[in-house]
């Protein structure tokens, strides 16, 4: 039976100068074009990047629905579409395979949620290779998070720091937030032995329960970094301010002191507008790689989905309807969130 699609919807839209999504109960339901499909969105997790462009720390004059994590359900199909199932859950890679700017700025920021129409609405138009299917059994609001969060982090640990399952490496997740909860458990997976660092106790307390050997509050890594009572060989920051950086630096100088010990790695997941202290001296002299990690691949998304499906990684989500999306983002915006939330278009209040 052919599904009945709307002419328009709700959406949560940004609009340059506004601090907030601007919803708009009308917004009208695209439609898919060669190769495309409209998805009914079955969940969007919400971001501090989010944040990050309402604040316009990022200046953006376009006008576009936000939600860059989302999960749904194909209702409509264009022209050329082949081997997407209507009745199959899917997760959305935001940028599209293959595919070259046109006005000079990265594919990310003309990407599904930044800078294109994203997932903070009832429906989407992707095309047809953004989408993975996702494993059975898996919640869609659980599996959204394959979609942003979750393949960032499999991208830092496992592409950009090189960790692989039997390490013995000694490794810092800086910040226990959406993204950095999920970090822990695959660094945990894979053999290390895991330290955290968040200035919330509570984000303290969950790092503990799934498996951190220790966590840190500012305080307390500043005066064991001082002390020189604290080394480890990798930092994931997922704050990747002018504090993070300058406590990530002093957590692992301490490998330096052994010249035939393989380079430190800081790596930098976290968006913030900060200038990070940093010359070339005390890089080279401490031996300490910096490296940037942004999203990931589709196989990258993948395995996140593996991840989720295996239960290696089990998510901290909190579901919101789409009518609450400013308080989730006002949530954010003071670090109120402890794990990850989730817009369901199909909840009321």
């Amino acid at each position: 039976m052919a599904v009945k699609i709307p002419t328009t919807m709700h959406a949560a839209v940004y609009r340059p100068g506004s601090l907030n999504p601007v919803t708009e109960h009308h917004f009208p339901v695209p439609q898919p074009g060669h190769s495309q499909v409209l998805l009914k969105i079955a969940a969007c997790g919400a971001c501090h990047s989010d944040v990050l462009l309402l604040t316009e720390a990022l200046i953006d004059e376009r006008t576009y629905i936000l939600g860059h994590e989302i999960s749904g359900y194909p209702v409509k199909f264009g022209d050329g579409v082949v081997g997407i199932e209507d009745d199959q859950l899917y997760v959305v890679h935001v940028i599209v395979p293959c595919t070259k700017s046109t006005n000079g700025l990265p594919p990310l920021e003309e990407s599904d949620g930044i800078g294109r129409d994203g997932g903070f609405a009832e429906y989407i138009v992707v095309d047809q290779r953004q989408l993975v299917p996702v494993p059975e059994g898996l919640a869609p609001e659980v599996a959204a998070l394959a979609g942003d969060s979750l393949i960032t982090a499999f991208n830092a640990v496992h592409n950009v720091a090189g960790l692989r399952p039997g390490t013995k490496k000694r490794v810092l997740i800086y910040g226990v937030g959406g993204l950095g909860h999920q970090a822990l458990q695959i660094v945990k997976s894979y053999g290390a032995t895991v330290f955290a660092i968040d200035y919330k106790r509570a984000a303290r307390e969950l790092a503990v329960e799934l498996g951190a050997e220790r966590a840190l509050s500012l305080s307390e890594i500043t005066s064991q970094t001082t002390a020189g009572a604290f080394t480890v060989d990798i930092v994931i920051d997922f704050v990747a301010n002018e504090q993070s950086f300058l406590l990530a630096k002093a957590a692992t100088k301490g490998n330096a002191l052994d010249f035939s010990a393989p380079a430190s790695k800081i790596v930098l997941v976290g968006a913030s507008v900060d200038n990070l202290p940093l010359n070339s001296a005390e890089i080279i002299e401490f031996n300490t790689q910096v490296l940037p990690a942004c999203y990931g691949s589709v196989d990258d998304l993948r395995n996140s989905l593996q991840l989720l499906a295996d239960g290696v990684v089990k998510p901290v989500v909190h579901t919101t309807p789409l009518e609450k999306v400013d308080e989730v983002i006002n949530a954010l915006r003071a670090s109120a969130v402890l794990g990850r939330r989730v817009i369901v278009p199909s909840l009321r209040e």
